[in-house]
């Protein structure tokens, strides 16, 4: 089987709004810092990743994050090396203001 994984390297301050996506994703951060929010069945979270963090989201989990000071680079694997449709939410939907970080 064959698949396929993303690297991700986000700027300083870099955010990715509230969205989710139609598969399971794992991420694994490689180097830097960023905070990832989701929302699921048990409420609100935020967690500060740092090198060597890994965080699993099932899918169509509603999530964002921002990335740290210095920046963040990090592997997104999603189920099965297939591409997921991501789906980001309109302004109006954002279940809480995007989080600061830094």
């Amino acid at each position: 089987m064959q698949g396929s994984i993303e690297l991700q390297n986000d700027g300083p301050g870099k955010v990715h709004s509230w969205h989710f996506h139609s598969l399971k994703e794992e991420l694994f951060v490689v180097s830097g810092k960023v905070l990832l929010f989701w929302i699921d069945g048990d409420g609100y979270h935020q967690r500060a990743c740092r090198s060597g963090t890994h965080i699993a989201l099932p899918a169509r989990t509603v999530h964002g994050s921002v990335a740290g000071a210095g920046g963040a680079v990090y592997i997104i694997s999603p189920e099965g090396g297939r591409t997921a449709e991501t789906t980001f939410l309109d302004g109006s939907e954002h279940p809480r203001p995007v989080p600061d970080f830094e």
